[in-house]
């Protein structure tokens, strides 16, 4: 059987993004033309005539709104389902502070290590502030696990790599065709995951607000990304369930797959130009 498509789409513009804040966890909504574009992202999809099988987004409102919007537009039947795994990275004690004033404040190297290096940490959130956060939607129905202190890009990866093998790779070996709508630094870990990206690479990924990104696979193919599922699925075959598996997981979600690759290494587009030019305004501010 053919591999199912997956599309990649970051959410519209959120109020957080048009301040130019360290949003992360923090639940904000979108912006008017956050809302156009979403309905325009949907409108492109539309009229490619991608009808996903399966649409699934954070936990995070900026996320499943761009969902709900999109869904309106292609008409899709189905439920939307909603992963905490795919909530944006948490930015610890920079949460809602000015982008620019924390570079001015902290010196650009630090800014710089904080925001875009691979092993960043920015400071903890507070123990009460944390304990407050996770009383409030939507992380007070979400496992303790769904909100840590603060996050770096590494952390999101290794959030993301064993969702990537048990929850969507099977679908994808299955035919499905797969909307997933998350947020610029959930999704760079899963185009890390996919595509075997280094430190550099992953450092230099920028993921434009409300533009279709899709990936089509080959089954089998010996490339750097095929070697990435071949290590992950055999850690599923030698009788583990990966790092994070949940034990209630079915054991199709579990099962061994043979290796999974990208038939174009980052994808493709579907506005290849329009893409190009949002991130590499994105770089200029200083990445996602």
């Amino acid at each position: 059987m053919t591999p199912g498509t997956l599309m990649l789409v970051r959410h519209g513009e959120s109020v957080a993004n048009a301040r130019s804040l360290f949003t992360g966890v923090l639940d904000v909504g979108l912006t008017p033309s956050g809302i156009r574009d979403c309905g325009l992202a949907g409108s492109r999809l539309r009229h490619l005539g991608f009808r996903p099988d399966a649409l699934i987004t954070s936990e995070l409102v900026r996320g499943w709104r761009t969902a709900e919007l999109i869904c309106e537009e292609i008409g899709f039947p189905g439920t939307i389902e909603r992963d905490w795994h795919l909530n944006e990275r948490n930015y610890g004690a920079l949460s809602g502070l000015s982008k620019a004033q924390v570079r001015i404040e902290h010196g650009a190297e630090r800014f710089r290590f904080w925001r875009r290096s691979y092993a960043g940490r920015p400071p903890p959130l507070p123990e009460r502030t944390l304990a407050l956060w996770r009383t409030l939607s939507p992380f007070d129905r979400l496992p303790a696990e769904a909100l840590t202190a603060t996050e770096s890009p590494q952390d999101v990866v290794e959030r993301i790599r064993p969702w990537w093998y048990q929850m969507l790779t099977p679908r994808l070996f299955d035919g499905e065709d797969v909307l997933v709508v998350a947020h610029g630094n959930s999704l760079r870990a899963l185009c890390a995951v996919i595509d075997d990206l280094d430190d550099e690479e992953l450092s230099a990924l920028n993921l434009p607000n409300a533009r279709p990104l899709r990936y089509r696979f080959a089954v089998g193919a010996d490339t750097s990304t095929g070697a990435t599922h071949r290590a992950g699925t055999e850690s599923l075959a030698d009788g583990g369930t990966g790092a994070d598996a949940d034990p209630g997981q079915s054991s199709t979600a579990r099962r061994s797959n043979p290796p999974l690759a990208a038939e174009t290494r980052g994808g493709e587009y579907l506005d290849p130009e329009a893409a190009r030019r949002e991130a590499a305004l994105i770089a200029a501010q200083g990445g996602t």
